[in-house]
C-alpha cells in the first residue's frame, strides 16, 4: 500500500464509450488473485452460486440499474435507495445483509477540475461486491487491470482494500501537485514576484473540497477496518494503513490551507502597505502645496494695491518667496521625521 510522490497528475486516458446498459463490468474471483470477466448471462448464472466471489460494477445513471440491483442482486429498497441517491457523502451503514459505503475519488477525466470529486457507492457482503459510479474511475480501471493480470485480490475484503488504496493513491498525487504549486507561489513571494490573486483562489478551492470529503472518508475507512467479522485480518490491516495515509493527507490539506491563507494575508498586507505609502506621499504633496495655493490665491485677486504689481521684480520676488516657503516646509517635515 505505497504511494510514490509525483508533482504531476497522470494524463487521463481517453475513456471508452459509455455502456448501453448499467453493467460496466462483472468479474468472478478465483481466490488466487485472478478473475474471469463475465457476460450478462454469465453474471446472472454465477450470482445464483452462494460461494462464488463476484464483483459487479454498474453505472447508476442507466435506466436498467434496478434490474441488476433488485433483479440479480435482490437488494431491498432501502439498499437500492442508498446506492442510487443523488447527494452522497462518505459513510458506512448496514443494509440488506450487507454494508453500504460511499467513497470519493479524484476526477482524472479530461477537462475535469481537481475539486470535482467522483462518487463511488459500494455494497458488499462476504462473497459479493457491487460498485456504482456515474463517471469513469481510473482507480477502478487500475484494479480491473490487476485482476486480469492475475495480480489482484483473492477475496472480497481484499478487493475492497485494493479499491480504497487506488483511490487514496490519486489523492496523494493531487496532494503533491498542490503542494508544489503552493511552494512556487511562496517562492515567488519571497523573491518579490507579483502573485496573481486568482492563482491563490484556484489553489484554495480544491483544498476546501478535499478537506470536506476526505476527512469523513478517512473515518469510513477506519470504520471498515473495524467492521464485520468476515473482513479478514490482512484486509483490516490494509484498510487501517490506508486510513492512516489518508489522515496524513487530510492534515497536509489543512496545513496547505493555512499556508495559502498566510500567503493571501501577506499579499494583502503588502498591497495595503503600498497603498498607505502612496496615500502618505499624496498627503505630503498636498501639505506642501496648501500654503502655496493660499499665496497664489491671495495675490491673484483682481483688486488694487497688490504688492509688487508695479515693480518689474515683483514676479521674481514672489517666486523666490514661494521657493523659500517650500524649503522651510521640507526642513520642518525632515526635522519632525514626517518625510
Amino acid at each position: 500500500m505505497t504511494t510514490s510522490p509525483s508533482s504531476q497528475l497522470p494524463h487521463a486516458n481517453p475513456q471508452p464509450d459509455p455502456p448501453s446498459t448499467a453493467l460496466v463490468s462483472a468479474y468472478r474471483l478465483d481466490g488466487k488473485g485472478s478473475a474471469a470477466l463475465l457476460s450478462d448471462d454469465e453474471l446472472r448464472q454465477a450470482w445464483q452460486e452462494p460461494e462464488a466471489l463476484i464483483w459487479m460494477h454498474l453505472d447508476y445513471t442507466r435506466g436498467d440499474v434496478n434490474d441488476y440491483l433488485a433483479g440479480i442482486a435482490q437488494l431491498d429498497d432501502p439498499s437500492i435507495e442508498a446506492l442510487t441517491e443523488l447527494d452522497t457523502r462518505p459513510r458506512v451503514a448496514r443494509f440488506g445483509g450487507g454494508i453500504v459505503t460511499t467513497l470519493r475519488g479524484i476526477n482524472l477525466n479530461p477537462g475535469a477540475a481537481p475539486e470535482d470529486l467522483l462518487s463511488l457507492r459500494l455494497w458488499m457482503s462476504p462473497t459479493r461486491l457491487i460498485t456504482l459510479r456515474r463517471r469513469p474511475f481510473q482507480s477502478i480501471t487500475q484494479v480491473r487491470e490487476q485482476l486480469e493480470a492475475g495480480q489482484g485480490a483473492e477475496n472480497i475484503s481484499w478487493l475492497l482494500a485494493m479499491i480504497s488504496d487506488a483511490l487514496v493513491d490519486r489523492v496523494a498525487e493531487l496532494s503533491h501537485r498542490l503542494d508544489d504549486q503552493l511552494a512556487i507561489l511562496e517562492e515567488d513571494q519571497l523573491n518579490d514576484v507579483e502573485i496573481d490573486p486568482d492563482d491563490i483562489t484556484r489553489l484554495r478551492r480544491p483544498l476546501i473540497t478535499l478537506r470536506r470529503f476526505m476527512g469523513p472518508q478517512r473515518d469510513c475507512l477506519a470504520q471498515l477496518a473495524q467492521g464485520p467479522l468476515w473482513i479478514d485480518e490482512q484486509a483490516r490491516l490494509d484498510l487501517r494503513e490506508i486510513a492512516n495515509q489518508l489522515s496524513r493527507y487530510v492534515e497536509d490539506f489543512q496545513a496547505m490551507q493555512e499556508r495559502a491563507l498566510i500567503l493571501h494575508e501577506q499579499r494583502m498586507s503588502e498591497h495595503n502597505e503600498q497603498l498607505n505609502q502612496r496615500m502618505y506621499l499624496l498627503s505630503v504633496i498636498t501639505a506642501v502645496f496648501l500654503p502655496l495655493g493660499f499665496l497664489t490665491g491671495l495675490l491673484g485677486v483682481n483688486v488694487g494695491g497688490i504688492p509688487g504689481s508695479e515693480s518689474p521684480w515683483g514676479f521674481t520676488l514672489f517666486v523666490g518667496m514661494t521657493l523659500g516657503v517650500v524649503a522651510m516646509q521640507m526642513w520642518l517635515l525632515k526635522r519632525k521625521k514626517w518625510w
